[in-house]
C-alpha cells in the first residue's frame, strides 16, 4: 500500500478525530479515501460494513480503507486495500462453496 494513500486516510481521520471522540468514543470509524464510510460499535461491525460496501461496489477496488478505534490515543487501527480475486464476473472464484 502506498504511503500517500495511508497518509491521506490518516490525515482524514485526524481531521475528524476531535469531533468523533466527543460524539462516538470507543466506537470504530471506517475512512475510505477522503471520506467517512461510517461509525460502528465494534471492529467486527466495521469490517462487515467494509465487506458489504465492497460487495455492493460502493467501495472501489484497491481504495485504501482505514478502520480505527475512536479515542484520544488509538490502540486499534487496521489499514487495507480490498481487491477481488480472479474468477467469475460476479467476483466468485470457481470451486468456492
Amino acid at each position: 500500500m502506498g504511503m500517500e494513500a495511508v497518509s491521506q486516510a490518516q490525515r482524514m481521520f485526524e481531521s475528524m478525530q476531535p469531533d468523533l471522540v466527543r460524539s462516538d468514543p470507543g466506537r470504530f470509524a471506517v475512512v475510505c479515501g477522503d471520506g467517512l464510510l461510517g461509525v460502528y460499535s465494534s471492529i467486527d461491525e466495521a469490517l462487515l460494513a467494509c465487506s458489504v460496501a465492497f460487495d455492493a461496489r460502493t467501495l472501489p477496488e484497491g481504495a485504501p480503507v482505514l478502520i480505527t478505534e475512536i479515542a484520544e490515543r488509538v490502540s486499534v487501527r487496521v489499514m487495507a486495500r480490498p481487491y477481488r480475486r480472479a474468477g467469475n464476473a460476479d467476483g466468485a472464484v470457481s470451486g468456492e462453496i
